[in-house]
């Protein structure tokens, strides 16, 4: 986000459809604002959100998303959220040299054990830097940025992922079936009931990299974006 310009944007798309590929943009704009703010502004505003701000700018791209029309003609763009950040290198040197049987055993060992989902904790090695991650609710590109979310969203303490079953489907394919369910972080503590999910992960016919993860859910997009915003007690309650 610049504060150089006299404008600031804000720029949110969201897949909401139910199982399946279209999606859409929201874009929002604030006002413009005077030269003398914007010049105090770019001198004090920090290279990146605090968490709370991030998570504040999460909420707003999905209240956008649970209210915007959508319809069967409207496509889906990315969800470039400011909060994310910039795509950028994480991890230490790419797994080049895999197959796509190893690179299925990686993806087991980090849905089962790393429980990656909700935690985060993947093998950034075999995911391409740009891999675009796709859901009934977000499109991000950029590896970076889909950790960047993961930690605002999921709370790891009381969310688990159940991995029923994982398999290479082609030369450059693995698919993957499971559930997950849980609280997020809100402070309102929504739960995510139980829900179950098909990944395709689509890899790089060079280098075997994860260039795309692809989830379609037992849900709708709607669905979920109302229980993100359903106050609960808590766990344990």
């Amino acid at each position: 986000m610049s504060a150089i310009t006299t404008t600031t944007r804000t720029t949110a798309a969201a897949t909401v459809s139910p199982r399946g590929p279209c999606r859409r943009t929201v874009t929002a704009s604030a006002s413009p604002r005077g030269d003398a703010e914007a010049s105090s502004s770019s001198s004090t505003s920090p290279s990146s959100p605090p968490v709370h701000l991030r998570r504040r700018h999460a909420l707003v791209a999905l209240v956008a998303a649970a209210v915007a029309p959508s319809g069967p003609e409207q496509r889906a763009s990315a969800l470039p959220l400011a909060p994310l950040g910039e795509v950028k290198r994480v991890g230490g040197d790419k797994r080049t040299d895999l197959t796509a049987e190893k690179v299925r055993d990686q993806l087991e060992r980090d849905l089962r054990d790393g429980q990656y989902f909700v935690t985060g904790n993947l093998t950034r090695e075999i995911f391409a830097d740009d891999c675009r991650f796709t859901d009934p609710t977000n499109d991000v590109v950029g590896l970076s940025r889909y950790l960047t979310a993961l930690g605002l969203l999921f709370d790891p303490a009381t969310s688990s992922v159940d991995l029923y079953d994982i398999k290479v489907t082609s030369p450059n394919t693995v698919e993957a079936d499971w559930q997950l369910q849980g609280y997020l972080r809100f402070p309102w503590k929504p739960r995510v009931d139980p829900y179950s999910g098909h990944t395709v992960y689509s890899l790089d016919p060079e280098t075997k990299l994860v260039r795309s993860q692809f989830q379609t859910w037992n849900i709708s997009g709607a669905k979920a974006i109302a229980e993100s915003f359903t106050p609960t007690t808590g766990p344990g309650t």
